[in-house]
């Protein structure tokens, strides 16, 4: 075998890795799906707060995503410009979601609990 055909197919090797490697990285961020929140008109205080388990659940998990998105970001420095702005996009979209969920849960809750 040629000498630049062992490279050729050394650097092939090498590329498919990183690949699998970047690919399972980004498969162990797994977004968190927002809860559900009940109306306050039709919600029983029990359903609210149950509501609020769930936010808190949400965001354990949403920042365990955005810690594991950091952690890519750390062990990636040199990742595709696309890809960094698809994973900056998710951080600013997930920290969004939690500010959002927490406020519209307080709120109803706040409805439900002045009833």
């Amino acid at each position: 075998m040629s000498v630049s055909l062992r490279h050729h197919r050394r650097f092939l090797l090498l590329l498919m890795f990183s690949l699998v490697l970047s690919a399972q990285a980004d498969a162990q961020c797994t977004e968190p799906a927002l809860p559900t929140v009940p109306d306050a008109a039709s919600a029983t205080k029990e359903d609210m707060l149950a509501a609020y388990r769930d936010m808190r659940a949400y965001q354990q998990s949403a920042q365990s995503y955005l810690d594991c998105l950091d952690a890519l970001k750390l062990s990636e420095p040199d990742v595709d410009v696309e890809v960094l702005l698809e994973r900056l996009n998710a951080y600013n979209r997930t920290v969004d979601n939690m500010d959002a969920i927490s406020r519209q849960v307080h709120r109803q809750l706040d409805s439900v609990n002045a009833r």
